[in-house]
């Protein structure tokens, strides 16, 4: 008995997707319509034109209008209060049943204001009957839906495991004035790149020592060259950084001095750059 509750007290998450529900609410107003019209639960052969009509076009209509009450409208209500996200399965269970007893209460009301049945417990079933093919598609298209989104989710985790484990070296290429001396560096390696001049001189870190290298190139072409990694960054006219190499920060009355890579390199932040800097570097 206590797996029973264990299993009911489940997190289950609710599903407030508008936009697959109203796909679905027409689907299954459609799959409904040609149920109704192949098996014929209330004889319809027997029936007028005008009373087929009545009963077809009802029966769609209370069906759309009860599922569109209970799968747009309520959620869009209740999904910003918070009423959701302590969903669990016993919670789920109640609300597939109080859909099919919306339903069922629709149903009642319109034959009832109809008057083309008497209402005895063969017309109660058949009302159950179709009461519940709603409710029998929607059960095992949300399970689908959460099975399709765990599925995907996991996919994603590993690709990220996997290239957490494997991490693929980004390769930067410096272009050079002078052909020659175009340098190509590993973005993860890259400490910090220094204005010299009509020079750019580039540090990065090796196994043991830090490397530097001039190169014919201005610091805008420099930051274009690593436009597509927001963490290496302009921090001050002559210096572009890579935020996650920093090891130490100070502060000075002009900004910011960073100490850069194994060896401590200082790199200097002006004022300007202090906000972008402090954002970067807590996202790192």
């Amino acid at each position: 008995m206590s797996k029973i509750f264990s299993f009911l007290k489940k997190s289950y998450p609710f599903n407030a997707d508008l936009k697959q529900n109203t796909i679905l609410i027409f689907v299954i107003s459609l799959v409904l319509f040609l149920l109704m019209f192949l098996l014929q639960p209330f004889d319809i052969v027997s029936l007028t034109r005008k009373e087929k009509y009545l009963l077809l076009g009802g029966v769609i209509v209370v069906t759309f209008l009860a599922l569109s009450i209970n799968l747009l409208l309520v959620p869009a209500l209740l999904a910003q209060r918070g009423m959701f996200k302590k969903w669990n399965v016993l919670k789920e269970i109640l609300w597939n049943i109080w859909i099919m007893f919306t339903i069922i209460a629709g149903y009642y009301i319109y034959f009832g204001l109809i008057g083309s049945f008497a209402f005895d417990y063969i017309v109660f079933l058949k009302i159950l009957f179709i009461s519940a093919i709603p409710v029998s598609i929607l059960i095992p298209y949300n399970r689908n839906r959460l099975l399709r989104s765990h599925l995907q989710s996991a996919i994603d985790l590993n690709r990220y495991l996997e290239k957490k484990a494997h991490p693929l070296q980004e390769i930067v290429h410096l272009r050079s004035e002078y052909e020659k001396d175009d340098l190509s560096v590993e973005v993860s390696s890259l400490l910090f790149i220094r204005s010299a001049g009509n020079y750019i001189e580039v540090f990065w870190q090796g196994d043991q020592t830090t490397h530097s290298r001039m190169v014919r190139c201005t610091m805008k072409n420099a930051q274009e060259a690593f436009k597509d990694y927001p963490y290496i960054f302009m921090c001050h006219r002559s210096y572009i950084v890579n935020v996650k190499q920093v090891r130490k920060v100070e502060g000075n009355s002009q900004g910011y001095v960073l100490y850069v890579g194994n060896d401590l390199h200082e790199v200097m932040v002006s004022r300007n750059y202090i906000s972008r800097f402090k954002e970067l570097f807590f996202e790192r």
